[in-house]
C-alpha cells in the first residue's frame, strides 16, 4: 500500500489527489490548517501549519504532494514554502510531487524562454504566475527529490475526466488543435498514477489533454 501526504488536502487540487489515491487503496494523510473545510475521506487528518512542519512530519511516506495556494497578495510565499520544504527533504528520500503552474514551462527546445517571460505584467493573474515560476527554480535547484508536475496553460477546474492526456517534459505540450489544456480531473489521475509508478522522479514536467474540445 502507498502512504502518501497531501499538503494543502482542502484545496481543488488537493481534494481530487486526495478522493483518486483513497480509490487507489493509497494511505492517504492531509496536511490542513483547518480541519473542518475538508471536503473528502482521508486516512489521517493532521491540522498544522505548511511552515511548522518538522522533518518528522514529512518521514515515512512514499510521496508527498504539496498542493498549497498562496493567498492573494501573499505570493512571495511561494519561494518561502519551496526553501522550507526542500531545507526538510535534503535531508531525506521521501518524494515530493509539486502541483506546479504552467507559467515555468519552456516555449523552445533551446529552454530561453519560458511562457511567465511572454506574458503582459498587467495580468491580474501575473503575481501568481511569476512567483510560482521563481518557486520553481528553487525547487529543481534544491538536493530534495522533487518532482515539479506543470498543468497545461488552461488549467480547467470544471472540465471533465477524460484519461486522453500527454505527460512532457518541462516544453509546454499543445495538442493537435494547438491547445493546451488539462482539467483538474486528468491532472489529478495522472500525478496518483506517477506516483503509483514511480515514474519521473527528480524532474520538471507538464501535462495536457489530447484532443480538441468542441
Amino acid at each position: 500500500m502507498k502512504k502518501i501526504a497531501v499538503i494543502g488536502a482542502s484545496g481543488k487540487v488537493g481534494t481530487l489527489v486526495s478522493q483518486k489515491a483513497m480509490a487507489k487503496g493509497f494511505e492517504v494523510t492531509a496536511y490542513v490548517r483547518q480541519a473542518s473545510r475538508l471536503k473528502t475521506e482521508v486516512s489521517k487528518v493532521v491540522e498544522k501549519d505548511l511552515f511548522d512542519l518538522q522533518l518528522s512530519d514529512l518521514e515515512g511516506f512514499d510521496a508527498i504532494v504539496l498542493a498549497y495556494r498562496a493567498p492573494q497578495g501573499q505570493e512571495k510565499d511561494y519561494s518561502k514554502v519551496a526553501f522550507h520544504l526542500t531545507g526538510l527533504l535534503a535531508q531525506s528520500q521521501t518524494r515530493l510531487i509539486v502541483v506546479g503552474g504552467a507559467g515555468s514551462m519552456y516555449l523552445d527546445d533551446e529552454r530561453m524562454t519560458r511562457l511567465v517571460d511572454t506574458l503582459p505584467k498587467t495580468l491580474p493573474y501575473y503575481p501568481t504566475v511569476n512567483q510560482m515560476a521563481i518557486a520553481s527554480l528553487i525547487f529543481k535547484n534544491s538536493a530534495a527529490n522533487v518532482t515539479f508536475f506543470s498543468p497545461a496553460e488552461f488549467f480547467d477546474p470544471e472540465g471533465k475526466e477524460t484519461g486522453n492526456y500527454t505527460l512532457t517534459n518541462d516544453i509546454l505540450g499543445h495538442n493537435a488543435a494547438g491547445e493546451s489544456r488539462i482539467s483538474y480531473a486528468d491532472y489529478a489521475s495522472a500525478l496518483v498514477a506517477i506516483i503509483e509508478e514511480g515514474r519521473y522522479q527528480n524532474e520538471h514536467i507538464g501535462i495536457y489533454e489530447n484532443e480538441k474540445r468542441s
